[in-house]
């Protein structure tokens, strides 16, 4: 899973999703095979864990494998419904999910960071997917992204906007920015 925007020591830009609903939680879009540790290829690298800590007693242990690091990229949703720091959220709707993620992208990333902008736009698709196949026409979502000790702070409500889903299409530039509301409809 791609590494959370980070601001300054230990603080982390968290997102989260409303809805009027139940949703499904768990990780999507990962796409791996399970092979047992003693056949998955290992580095030559002398600093590798693998040469540095006998491992052999994983050998029959199956892991993960990704192909490739897009591949590795998805889509965390964890139910923090009932979480009592949940109240906090500026979220209207009974049912929140903090939802993990890529979920930046940029014309520059494009540019300089190639596989960067793929996983972003990999994770967002798969969040506005999910989002789409578990909302009915005219109903809606909201998604919120603060600083994960500012839950208490008022949302900046110039970034504020509105997200129609039929009409909506990924382009080169989206972020889920600080103290922002999306109200995402159908």
């Amino acid at each position: 899973m791609p590494p959370k925007a980070e601001r300054g020591a230990n603080m982390t830009l968290n997102h989260y999703l409303g809805s009027d609903r139940p949703l499904p939680a768990g990780s999507f879009g990962y796409v791996f095979s399970y092979q047992k540790y003693a056949d998955i290829p290992k580095s030559d690298d002398p600093s590798a864990l693998h040469n540095i800590i006998d491992l052999s007693h994983l050998n029959d242990t199956l892991f993960q494998v990704f192909e490739s690091d897009l591949d590795a990229a998805g889509l965390e949703i964890a139910d923090v419904t009932a979480l009592p720091w949940r109240q906090k959220l500026l979220i209207t709707k009974p049912y929140v999910y903090g939802i993990s993620g890529s979920f930046t992208i940029s014309k520059e990333m494009r540019e300089q960071s190639p596989l960067s902008f793929e996983i972003g736009r990999k994770c967002i698709g798969l969040l506005l997917s999910h989002m789409n196949d578990h909302m009915e026409e005219g109903e809606s979502m909201e998604i919120y992204s603060c600083w994960d000790s500012e839950l208490e702070m008022d949302r900046n409500p110039e970034l504020d906007s509105t997200l129609h889903l039929p009409d909506f299409q990924l382009g080169d530039v989206f972020e889920l920015a600080d103290k922002q509301l999306i109200r995402v409809t159908k």
